[in-house]
């Protein structure tokens, strides 16, 4: 693959990454509301929120390495009525304008806590349609192992997944800053993290082995289907089986990691900080995982007629 070919992969999973973040964020954040008190909350999302802004901005300036010229990318909108990948690009930039507006209020409207909530839940919808859009790009009659509805699934899990484990190393990651540069509440950041970190861990575990589990079902899928889909299957389980291989180790073994190591801190009452090593380890894990997978998932569609 070359880097006009390693562009699309780059932007869909930065892209998933960041309406996942903010997903599982605000999952968090309305449950611990009744816990924590809300300016605190609002003070603890902001560095999360910035990260997702760069991380989707980053992700669409990704997606122009992909076309052949680039300066006309806008054009690309006129085709919202019939085409995916027009829908895609709109409501990719909608999910960006969104969480700049949402940026800007955690950051100076921070009493505006039902607006920033709204404006959340909007964000996460504009994003999650984005990926059904990215995913539907895929489901093509003539590009037989894509044709189904496992991409959609498979779409969103990662989506999920890559936004569980990044939002995890980055709460343990804020806190090591914080604690460094003593220019926060520590204290507070240890509670929430103690408080969601279980949850968050069952739900990355989870969604690892659902993961495996879509890899497996799509091959059985195409076992059942023709000539064409028993010559993509064909390649995964023979030139590319060690890479289908590793991406399953890395996705089980970063969420065994990351489950004894939760689960040890919670046994042995430790502080969130003493497991960045196996967090920051089983996200690079993770990633790594799901870059393997992209690259098995373009390398091995093969295309029927014109």
């Amino acid at each position: 693959m070359n880097v006009r070919e390693w562009a699309l992969p780059v932007y869909t999973i930065l892209m998933q990454m960041s309406v996942g973040v903010l997903f599982v964020l605000w999952v968090i954040r309305l449950l611990a509301s009744s816990r924590f008190r809300p300016g605190d909350i609002e003070q603890i999302v902001q560095i999360p929120i910035l990260v997702v802004f760069f991380t989707a901005a980053v992700a669409m300036v990704a997606s122009h390495f992909h076309l052949s010229r680039p300066l006309l990318s806008f054009l690309a909108i006129l085709n919202f009525k019939s085409s995916w990948l027009s829908r895609e690009i709109v409501f990719s930039i909608l999910f960006i304008l969104m969480l700049s507006v949402l940026l800007y209020l955690t950051y100076f409207r921070k009493k505006s806590r039902t607006l920033i909530t709204v404006l959340g839940f909007l964000a996460i919808f504009t994003g999650g349609v984005t990926v059904y859009c990215m995913a539907r790009i895929y489901l093509l009659p003539t590009q037989v192992a894509w044709n189904s509805i496992s991409v959609i699934v498979a779409f969103y899990t990662t989506t999920l997944l890559l936004g569980a484990i990044a939002l995890a190393c980055l709460m343990v990651l804020d806190l090591k800053f914080v604690e460094i540069q003593k220019i926060g509440d520590v204290d507070l950041r240890v509670d929430l993290i103690q408080y969601s970190l279980g949850g968050l861990t069952i739900l990355i575990m989870a969604l690892a082995f659902i993961s495996v589990a879509i890899i497996n079902i799509q091959m059985y899928l195409l076992s059942q289907s023709g000539l064409i889909a028993r010559t993509s299957l064909m390649l995964l389980l023979e030139l590319y089986f060690p890479f289908l291989v590793i991406r399953q180790v890395l996705l089980v073994g970063a969420a065994l990691l990351l489950g004894y190591a939760v689960f040890r801190m919670y046994q042995l009452k430790l502080k969130p900080q003493t497991i960045l090593l196996p967090i920051y380890l089983s996200c690079l894990l993770i990633l790594v995982g799901e870059i393997f997978g992209r690259f098995l998932f373009y390398a091995t569609h093969i295309r029927v007629g014109l």
